[in-house]
This record gives structure tokens, C-alpha cells and sequence, in this order.
């Protein structure tokens, strides 16, 4: 549709200039702006009124406005060098999405970072042009680049900022465009740049500057740049954290309380446009960790105001009524029943009614109920084998005592009795740091604490039965009753591991596994249960948990077990929607071999393609990006695989119950699917994403 009216636009310009007057043909930009119905890019600034039509006000001391650019880094990406509306879309993310579905209706934000920042994947050069105030009142106008200060591979080099300059400077007729060195590494490197044709905007000698007026309140956290990825990864800090960086950052993606910069920050820079969003402080200040040392580490309230930051200090009630008004409403995880402690195979759990679905949930946890009522409504094709390992096993394996941390010191306490002390600590509830220290404490402990015997035994004869010996390699996944909901998907929180019962019953610990002798390790089932159950209380786990509100004493872990697959052909990830975009098709990622879809490692990408599916079939392909695992020309999923997963993703629409709140929540399936080394498609995960309406 999007096309048709592009090329009706195109047609018409045509037919209008066939009197012998000279009429342009119409620009990208000018399809997109007849097609959204309002001035979305242009791409030249031509005159002083599409500059204010289209740029943003900013919060800098010495900026009147700015506007977003992209320019492509060659003549292979879709789109041409372009202005971005900054009023109608705060991120280049959003203004893709939504403009040119035809081409990123399928990007994520990782996605779109790689594309703007990566090296290895960069596609755009992305930044903002800004009009800088300058002594007696006048203006002058110049273009930053965006990278990642933590990463200076990712620096643009004399010859990519030369090229950007070339692109951008004959498309704006405003004035000349200097450029604004962006982070520390490009301040460092522009001092050899002495022959530029373009002007290098010099120290500006600020030393505070607001990006977002508010107050905010938190332990003060002084956040090295270096690590500020891993500590995110790790949940070092969250929401109840004020984060001091020696370095502003590309992004932040982990939500906390507020952030200052020991550097400024960009006019339309990502931390800002998600800190103006959130409502909470953000500014700079010269050598922060200078001024704020005597507050590191203490529970303060932080303003970033008008002409100064103010540090005081707070009351944890005063840091808590602030916390909650910040967060999204609460969600509500039922307690696990732990009185059930049957083995169940997947295709013998009852699902007949919402009550006995609901009951698998309470026993079994979301991943293990979802796939046990999808199994008993497909055909065994598509399936693995696989049982449920209820909530009791876990509770039973929290009576272990251990010398627990505590505000006093330690304390002789069942990981359960433990738990419930934490979280009446409110030193443990507002102190990350603390928090997160004690977390791995656990899970160190569990790591190594005894399984009970009895359940070890049951477990390894119901892995015989059920997978034909005790020599098969199987896959312990995490089943919690806090995942795979609506409301709260908890996807990547929690880990799962391979183990092999033969590993337990020999009377070696060393390896190979006696299921597979790849395995240079043994693969006991006890260390696979350990591994899981010690998940629960992964840092950042309860960091998302917390900000969602739930009840962490009422976290509980059961297991799914299934076939341990090896050498699969390939990996899929695959909703009946697209949760990137209001696209109403079907997006499906892939990605070759054993090579994870969602959790890759940088500039691993996968194969990216969108399905139409109308009157209960797929009726239209559309491949969106190649995966970067496999040769020009290849595919990871051939028209044929993708019809088969379309067919898998309709019969799971089809049959999947609509429980409780899901009747009042739209949403669509997400699945993890597989092609095994021999060629069968199977699904192994399936659980409701909220659409974004």
C-alpha cells in the first residue's frame, strides 16, 4: 500500500511537469511526507522556517535548537542523507519504524544501535546538527557524530567525519557546519586534524548544564564509563540508583533514578530523550566525582535544577514513596504451590479447562504449563519430549543452612529463612551494591549445597522413561511463576543447562560426559538443578522484578526438562505480529546452526523476514535483512521452511487458550522454534506478548 501511493505521487509530479516546465521528481522524503500527511524529513535545509519547523528546542547552556540527521555510509543502504522532524520523533529508532516500515518494520533497537554505532555493522552516520549561541548574540551551526564512548573502535576517523560533512553541508544553506567533537576520544583526536576544510568547535569552558530539571532520589553510584555495560548486564545498579559517569554514554538502557555526566551530553543524545521521558534528573556537571564524594554510596535526594545540582539526604520512606511513583503498576505473581510433588510429563498435565491450566502454572511455572497445553493441541511433529519438575523440588532445596550475610553480620539460615530476612533489611532494598553482593553470596552457596537424594533419584528415573536411558543428554530450563506472562515476559533473566543422569550415577567427577563426549566436563544432573534453581536470583533478575513491583519472597523455580538438541540446522524466534512495529505481518528471526537469535554476540546477526498471512494462510514472503552467519545469496530459512513455520505459527494461534487476563490484553504468541540436524521443525517455547497499541 505504502508503495502504491508512492508511485502514484511519483506519476502525478510526472504528468504535471509534461507543460515543458521543469519539475523535479519527488525525493524520499517527499513520498514519506505525502504518505504520513505531515513534514516527517526533508533533505536540504533550504530556508530559516523548515529549520524551525523542524528542529528541537534543547536544554543546553549554549544551544538554541537542533535536528537530527542520518547519512548513509554508501550508496547499498535504502535510504538517501535526511533531516529528521526532532519534534515528531525523539529517536531515529522511532522515525524508521514508523516511516519506512517497508525497510526496518523488523528492527530492534540493538539492531538499530549496531547500524548507527558498530563498525562492523554501521550503515548510517547518525547525529544531530545544532545551532550554538555564540558572544554578542549571534548563532552558529554545527554537526556532531555519534559513537560510543566506551568503545573507540567505534570513533569516526578524520575521513568519516570529512565524508559526513560533505554530505550534510550542500543539503544545508543555513551556514557553514563546524564540527563538534562528541566524546572524549574524538576531543583527543581532532587536535591532529589540523587541515580540515570545516571548522572544529573548541572547549566551551561550561561546567553545569540541565538536560532534564527533576529530582530524583537513590544511592549516589559513582559509574566508571569502562564498565558500565557489564555492571548493567551484571545488575550492579537500577531503578533505585542515581548514577554519577566520569563520561556521558551512548545510552542507558537499565532504568535508574537519574544521572549525571562528568561530560555534556548531546541535545538529542539517547540518555537524555530516555531521562526527559522517565521524569527523572539528568544534567552535568565538570569533575562529579570530585564535587559528590562525600555523598558516594549514601541514599540521597538529587535535583538537577535551573543553575545548580543539589545533593541532600534521604530517608529510605522519603526514597520508597518516590520509587513507586515511578514505576509502572504493580505486578501480581502468584505464590507456587509447593505441596504438589509429582514428576508430570508434558502431555499428561490436565489443560482441558482454564482452572486445570491455572493449577500447571501454580505447580509447574509459565514455561512448563504454556508448552504442555500448546503439546496436547498440535500434532507430536513439531514436538519435544519432555516432563515438569514442580515447585516443591525448589522448596525442598531452600532448606539447605548456610552462614548468611546480615545487617548484623552472619547468621546460621535456610536459603528460604534468608531470603525473607533480605528483603526486610531496607538496607537490602535501596542499597544496589549491597544487594548485589549478597545475590551472588547466594548463589555461590547454592551452587554447592546438597540436593535432596530422593528427588535426585526420581528425577534420574523419569529422565530413563521418558527419554529412553540414562545416557541421553537433556536440557534443565528455567520455569518460573515469574516469566513468560503479558504483563512481565522475564525473557533472559533465568538460565538453563544441559545434564546427563549417567554423569551422576558413575563413580568418576571428571569428564568426558558420559552422554556426550564432546563434553570435556561431566554434566550431573544436580548441577544442572543448582545452576537453575540459583538463577531465581540473578542480580539483574531481581532488578526487573523489582521494578515491576513483585513479591521476590514469592519467586519460586520448577524446571522443564526436554530433548537436549545438538548441530541443529538453525534457530528461530517467530510471533504471529510484530513486536517492533504496527506492521500487521508476521515477523520471523532466524539465525544459522546453534548460534542464539536474541542473545548474539555483537555483529552476529539474524535473518530477518516478514509474513502475510490472510484467510488462515501465509500469502506473501518478504525477506528484510540476511543473516550474517551465511554467504551472499544464501538463505538461513527457504520459501518452503518459511511457509512450514508460518503453518506451525497459525496452528498455535489457533489453538492456544485465551485465559484470564489475556481476553482483556491485546497481544500475539512469541515462539522459540528449532530445525533439528535432521530436518524437523519443533517448538520449544510459546508465551503471549503484549502488542503495542
Amino acid at each position: 500500500m505504502i508503495w502504491s501511493r508512492r508511485a502514484a505521487l511519483a506519476l502525478l509530479v510526472a504528468l504535471l511537469g509534461c507543460d515543458g516546465a521543469t519539475t523535479p521528481d519527488p525525493t524520499t522524503c517527499d513520498l514519506a511526507n505525502e504518505q504520513m500527511g505531515v513534514t516527517v524529513c526533508v533533505e536540504s535545509v533550504a530556508t530559516r522556517s523548515v529549520w524551525e519547523l523542524l528542529s528541537l528546542d534543547a536544554p543546553q547552556v549554549d544551544i538554541a535548537n537542533a535536528l537530527k540527521y542520518l547519512v548513509p555510509t554508501d550508496d547499498s543502504v535504502p535510504l538517501p542523507a535526511m533531516f529528521v522532524n526532532s519534534r515528531g520523533f525523539n529517536l531515529h529508532y522511532d522515525f524508521l519504524l514508523a516511516v519506512f516500515p517497508e525497510h526496518y518494520a523488523a528492527l530492534t533497537w540493538a539492531q538499530y544501535v549496531a547500524m548507527v554505532i558498530s563498525p562492523a555493522d554501521r550503515q548510517y552516520w547518525g547525529g544531530d546538527v545544532s545551532e550554538y549561541l555564540e558572544s554578542g548574540g549571534k548563532t552558529r551551526f554545527g554537526f556532531i557524530v555519534w559513537d560510543d564512548p566506551a568503545d573507540e573502535a567505534s570513533m569516526p576517523s578524520y575521513d568519516d567525519v570529512l565524508y559526513v560533512w560533505r554530505e550534510l553541508q550542500p543539503r544545508f544553506s543555513l551556514g557553514e557546519l563546524m564540527f563538534v567533537p562528541a566524546s572524549q576520544n574524538q576531543r583527543d583526536a581532532v587536535a591532529a586534524w589540523t587541515d580540515a576544510p570545516f571548522a572544529i568547535r573548541g572547549e566551551d569552558h561550561i561546567t553545569y548544564e540541565p538536560y532534564n530539571e527533576a529530582v530524583g532520589y537513590g544511592t549516589l553510584r559513582f559509574q566508571p564509563l569502562e564498565t558500565l555495560e557489564a555492571d548493567s548486564l551484571a545488575g550492579a545498579f537500577g531503578y533505585q540508583d542515581l548514577l554519577v559517569l566520569d563520561e556521558a554514554p551512548m545510552d542507558l538502557g537499565r532504568v535508574v533514578s537519574g544521572v549525571v555526566t562528568g561530560t555534556r551530553q548531546a541535545a538529542l543524545s539517547h540518555v537524555n530523550v530516555r531521562m526527559s521521558a522517565r521524569g527523572t534528573p539528568n544534567c552535568f556537571t565538570a569533575e562529579p566525582w570530585t564535587k559528590l564524594a562525600g555523598w558516594e554510596g549514601q541514599l540521597v535526594r538529587l535535583e538537577c535544577a535551573e543553575d545548580a545540582l543539589l545533593v541532600s539526604a534521604a530517608s529510605p520512606e522519603e526514597a520508597q514513596a518516590w520509587w513507586e511513583s515511578i514505576r509502572p503498576d504493580p505486578v501480581t505473581i502468584a505464590a507456587a504451590d509447593t505441596e504438589w510433588t509429582a514428576l508430570v510429563p508434558l502431555l499428561d498435565a490436565p489443560t482441558d479447562t482454564e482452572g486445570e491450566r491455572h493449577q500447571n502454572f501454580l505447580r509447574f511455572g509459565a514455561k512448563g504449563a504454556n508448552l504442555a497445553t500448546l503439546y496436547q493441541r498440535i500434532d507430536p511433529g513439531p514436538q519435544f519430549d519432555g516432563f515438569l519438575i514442580p515447585f516443591a523440588f525448589y522448596s525442598r532445596f531452600l532448606e539447605n543452612r548456610w552462614d548468611a550475610p546480615v545487617a548484623e553480620g552472619t547468621e546460621a539460615l535456610s536459603f528460604a529463612e534468608t531470603i525473607v530476612a533480605w528483603h526486610a533489611e531496607p538496607e537490602f532494598l535501596t542499597n544496589a551494591a549491597l544487594r548485589s553482593s549478597r545475590l551472588a553470596a547466594l548463589r555461590a552457596a547454592m551452587l554447592v549445597a546438597p540436593v535432596d537424594a530422593e528427588d535426585l533419584a526420581a528425577i534420574g528415573e523419569r529422565v530413563e522413561t521418558e527419554f529412553g536411558g540414562a545416557d541421553v543428554m537433556v536440557r534443565f530450563r528455567s520455569s518460573s511463576n515469574a516469566e513468560d506472562g503479558v504483563e512481565f515476559s522475564g525473557a533472559g533473566l533465568y538460565d538453563s543447562v544441559s545434564a546427563c543422569v549417567a554423569d551422576d550415577l558413575d563413580d568418576g567427577t571428571t569428564g568426558p560426559s558420559l552422554c556426550d563426549d564432546d563434553k570435556d566436563e561431566e554434566k550431573p544432573v544436580w548441577d544442572a538443578l543448582r545452576a537453575v534453581w540459583a538463577s531465581v536470583w540473578n542480580s539483574g533478575a531481581w532488578e526487573e522484578r523489582a521494578w515491576y513491583g513483585m513479591e521476590q519472597t514469592d519467586v519460586a523455580m520448577a524446571i522443564l526438562v526436554n530433548d537436549q538438541s545438538e548441530r541443529e540446522e538453525a534457530n528461530l524466534v517467530a510471533f504471529t505480529g510484530n513486536p517492533t512495529n504496527a506492521d500487521t505481518r508476521w515477523l520471523v528471526e532466524a539465525q544459522a546452526g546453534d548460534i542464539d537469535v536474541v542473545a548474539a554476540e555483537a555483529g552476529v546477526s539474524p535473518e530477518r523476514t516478514l509474513l502475510t498471512v490472510m484467510f488462515d494462510a501465509v500469502t506473501g514472503i518478504e525477506r528484510v535483512d540476511g543473516s550474517s552467519e551465511v554467504s551472499d545469496g544464501e538463505v538461513v530459512l527457504s520459501d518452503a521452511r518459511l511457509y512450514e513455520v508460518g503453518a506451525l505459527l497459525l496452528e498455535v494461534e489457533a489453538v492456544m487458550p485465551h485465559d484470564g487476563a489475556l481476553d482483556d490484553v491485546p497481544f500475539m504468541w512469541d515462539t522459540e522454534q528449532k530445525i533439528l540436524e535432521d530436518g524437523r521443525l519443533v517448538i520449544k517455547q510459546v508465551r503471549p506478548f503484549a502488542r503495542d497499541e
